[in-house]
């Protein structure tokens, strides 16, 4: 079984969401503020985002 696979688990999309906000806010707080660090919050924000809002969508879809 690979990565992708995995992550697109429906259990596994909003604990992975919120470890790309936390990632992202620990970085943006106690990294130097550079283009690279900037470059990589921005990525991991988009992440957080597209993964809660996929794993709210799933979730609700159970229901």
């Amino acid at each position: 079984m690979g990565l992708i696979p995995m992550i697109l688990k429906e259990k596994y999309l909003l604990p992975l969401g919120v470890l790309c906000l936390a990632f992202a806010l620990l970085i943006d707080r106690f990294m130097p503020v550079d283009w690279p660090t900037d470059f990589l919050v921005g990525v991991l924000s988009g992440m957080s985002v597209a993964l809660n809002i996929a794993g709210i969508y799933k979730a609700g879809k159970k229901i």
